[in-house]
Order: structure tokens, then C-alpha cells, then sequence
């Protein structure tokens, strides 16, 4: 467990503060970036773009659930929380059922956030099965650094694929569509999740720093 002072010599809040305007945004504007680059990429580089964004909605979700889990249990402070090591796999599809089952409202009350969080909870209970990317979370959590192997030329089915390998063998691999239009919901998606993690510390943050203040 680390110590106070926290990295960088912060406080807890500060720290919280900073990880909610860095370490959340980084993969929203990583992925906003290769979004760009790939529009005028050449064919042969697309796959490797196009996964390489999938990388960075990966970190999105695994991120997104970290800030669930400080949020939700905090018998330690919450920069400890989001100090350990990023969720795996089964967090992630833990965090998507309970993303679509409970009401934003209800969210609210599970993480003991303000009315202020309300439209982060709503954009999450908005989102498409969150599920269905687990493939993606679980090639970034498998221990080692993600590769992408782009599609072959003359492949049916362009793919780009995601894979994550371990030092025993084993390893989880993810299909990516190479195309513009799937990028584009990739970068969309991450950018949603950036803003609802964001959201829901936002809320925290702005909680402590009014608590004990009078309307």
C-alpha cells in the first residue's frame, strides 16, 4: 500500500483531482488521435490503427471500473484504490451487469455520489451491451504487453487482431473489424466511458469539497 504523500508529493484529493483530469483522459485522446492518423493512413497500416484504439478502449473500461470500485467500497481512500493494479476480465463483466441492472438513480446511491453525477449515470445505462467487449478487456489484462496483428491483404473478413499473451503460452485473442466506421464507434465508446468515469469522480470530488459548506 502506498504512503502519504501520495505521487508527485500530493495530497489524497489532489491526487484524486489529477487522476481525473490525466489518467482518465489519456485513452480518450490516444484513441481521438489515432482516429485522426487513421483516416489518411495507408490501407496496410489501418489494421494496426484500428487495434490500437481497441488497446485504448480496453484501458477505458478497465479504468471506468477501478473508479467503480474506489467509489463503491471505501473502507481504504480512494486514491489507494485507484492506485492498485487496473481490474481484469472478471471485474469487468461483474461492473456490466451491474451497470445494466441498476437505474442511473440507483447508481447514484451505490456509489454515494451527488444529483451533480446524474448524467454519467444516465450516459452509462445508455450504453450497448457492455459485455460484448470483453474479449477486448480481457487481451489487455492477460499480464503482458497487447499486440496487434494487422489483417491479412486478401482476407474475406479484414481483421485486425488484438492479442494479449502471457509468458506460460496462454493468451486471449480479439477480432477488430478494419474499418472507419467501426473505428469510429471504438473511439466513440472509449470517449463515453472516459466521460462517465470522469463524471462519477468529478461528483466525488466536488462532494468533499462542499462537505460541511451551507446551501
Amino acid at each position: 500500500m502506498p504512503t502519504f504523500p501520495y505521487p508527485g508529493g500530493l495530497s489524497e484529493l489532489e491526487f484524486v483531482d489529477e487522476y481525473q483530469r490525466s489518467a482518465l483522459r489519456k485513452p480518450q485522446v490516444v484513441a481521438d488521435a489515432i482516429f485522426k492518423t487513421m483516416l489518411y493512413a495507408d490501407e496496410s497500416d489501418r489494421s494496426l490503427l484500428c487495434g490500437a484504439i481497441a488497446v485504448e478502449l480496453s484501458e477505458a473500461c478497465r479504468r471506468l471500473v477501478a473508479v467503480y470500485a474506489a467509489l463503491s467500497n471505501r473502507r481504504n481512500p480512494i486514491a489507494i484504490t485507484l492506485l492498485q493494479p487496473l481490474p481484469k476480465v472478471e471485474a469487468w463483466l461483474d461492473f456490466a451487469q451491474v451497470a445494466g441492472t441498476l437505474t442511473p438513480e440507483q447508481m447514484l446511491r451505490e456509489l454515494s455520489l451527488p444529483d451533480s453525477a446524474i448524467e454519467s449515470a444516465k450516459l452509462l445505462r445508455s450504453q450497448p451491451d457492455l459485455g460484448a467487449m470483453s474479449d477486448i478487456v480481457a487481451a489487455a489484462d492477460m499480464g503482458s504487453e497487447m499486440i496487434m496483428v494487422p489483417a491479412r491483404q486478401h482476407s474475406p473478413q479484414k481483421e485486425a487482431w488484438v492479442a494479449g499473451r502471457t509468458i506460460d503460452g496462454n493468451g486471449v485473442t480479439a477480432g477488430i473489424p478494419v474499418s472507419e466506421d467501426y473505428a469510429a464507434v471504438l473511439a466513440d465508446t472509449t470517449a463515453n466511458l472516459v466521460s462517465i468515469a470522469r463524471g462519477f469522480l468529478g461528483g466525488y470530488l466536488s462532494a468533499r469539497r462542499n462537505a460541511g459548506r451551507r446551501e
